[in-house]
C-alpha cells in the first residue's frame, strides 16, 4: 500500500488497484454503505436471525399439554395478553414474534433443562434465548394478580358448593400442599436445597380450587423447609383469620397442624366415623395430588 507522502512524491499505485478500488466502490452493497445513517450497522448487527421450528397448530393436543403444561387454547390467550408487551421496542427489542417467545419459555419451565438446549429446540441462540426468558418472566409476574388470586368474600358460596361436590365436606375454600421444583443449588448453600427425597429442590406452597385454579403461591423456601413452617411464615394464617366469621376452612395433608382454619386427616382412626372422615378428606384433597403431579410421561 502506498503512504501519503509516496503519493505527494508524485508516485501513483498501479493501474490494476485503481481499477479494482473503482469497481468496489461501485458495487450496490458497497455504495449503500456509504451512504447509510449513522450507526445503521450496528443496528442491523443487533437484529435476531431465528429460525421458526414448532407450529403450534400441528401438534396433537396431548403432546402440546406435555410439552408446555398449557392447552393449546389457554396459550394462545396467554399470548393475546402479553403480545402488546413482548413486541414493545421499548424494553429490549427481540424481533422474535410472541408466541415464539412464549412457546420457547413455556418449553424451559416445563422441561427443566438448560437454556441452551431449548433454545436450539426454539429456533434460536442462547443468549437470546436468555433475554427472551427475562422479558417473558418479568411480563408474566406483572400479570400474576390477574390469574392467582385468593377467593373474595362475595365467591365464598360458591367455591364452597365446588369443594362440596368432591368429598361431602362442607366450608372448604381451598387445597394446600407442597410440591419440590428441582433446581440446580448455588454452591455455598447447596445443603438446605436438599429436600427428604435428596435431591435439590425448592419447596413452593400451593393452594387450589376445586376447578385446580391457583389460589395462592409461595415460592420462596429451599426444599429442606417443612411444609408446617412455610405455612406459617406466609399470608395464608393472616387471610384466614380475616375470613374466620364465613366458618370456611383449608384442607391439608397429615404435615400441617390442626388448626382452627385448617382440616387435616385423623391419625390413627379408632371409629368408623373417623374413617369415614378421612375417606372424604382423601377425596377432597385429591384435587392437589391431580393438580400438582407432572403430565403423563413426563418425569
Amino acid at each position: 500500500m502506498l503512504t501519503n507522502a509516496a503519493l505527494r512524491r508524485g508516485l501513483r499505485p498501479p493501474t490494476a488497484m485503481v481499477c479494482h478500488a473503482s469497481a468496489l466502490t461501485s458495487h450496490p452493497i458497497v455504495a449503500l454503505h456509504r451512504h447509510r445513517p449513522l450507526g445503521l450497522a450496528r443496528r442491523w448487527r443487533n437484529v435476531p436471525v431465528y429460525r421458526p421450528l414448532v407450529d403450534l397448530s400441528t401438534m396433537e393436543e396431548r403432546h402440546v399439554i406435555l410439552t408446555y403444561r398449557l392447552d393449546r387454547a389457554t396459550i394462545h390467550e396467554l399470548c393475546a395478553q402479553l403480545e402488546a408487551e413482548l413486541m414493545s421496542p421499548i424494553r429490549q427489542p427481540t424481533g422474535i414474534p410472541p408466541l415464539v417467545q412464549v412457546l420457547s419459555v413455556l418449553h424451559f419451565l416445563a422441561s427443566g433443562s438448560f437454556q441452551t438446549t431449548v433454545a436450539i429446540s426454539s429456533g434460536m441462540f442462547q443468549p437470546m434465548f436468555s433475554k427472551v426468558l427475562s422479558r417473558v418472566l418479568s411480563t408474566l409476574l406483572k400479570h400474576m394478580r390477574r390469574y392467582i388470586v385468593f377467593p373474595e368474600v362475595g365467591d365464598l358460596p360458591t367455591v364452597k358448593g365446588d369443594f362440596y361436590a368432591l368429598g361431602h365436606i362442607p366450608n372448604i375454600i381451598g387445597a394446600i400442599d407442597g410440591t419440590h421444583v428441582a433446581l440446580v443449588p448455588p454452591s455455598e448453600s447447596e445443603q438446605v436445597y436438599r429436600n427428604r427425597k435428596s435431591y435439590h429442590s425448592m419447596n413452593v406452597q400451593v393452594v387450589c380450587l376445586a376447578d385446580q385454579y391457583i389460589s395462592h403461591v409461595n415460592a420462596k423456601f429451599p426444599g429442606s423447609v417443612h411444609d408446617a413452617y412455610i405455612m406459617r411464615n406466609s399470608s395464608i394464617p393472616y387471610v384466614m383469620e380475616q375470613l374466620r366469621r364465613h366458618r370456611v376452612w383449608l384442607i391439608g395433608d397429615s404435615g400441617y397442624p390442626n388448626l382452627s382454619w385448617l382440616l387435616t386427616p385423623v391419625r390413627n382412626p379408632r371409629t368408623r366415623a373417623e374413617e369415614r372422615y378421612n375417606e372424604a378428606h382423601g377425596r377432597t384433597r385429591r384435587i392437589n395430588r391431580k393438580n400438582l403431579r407432572p403430565p403423563e410421561g413426563q418425569v
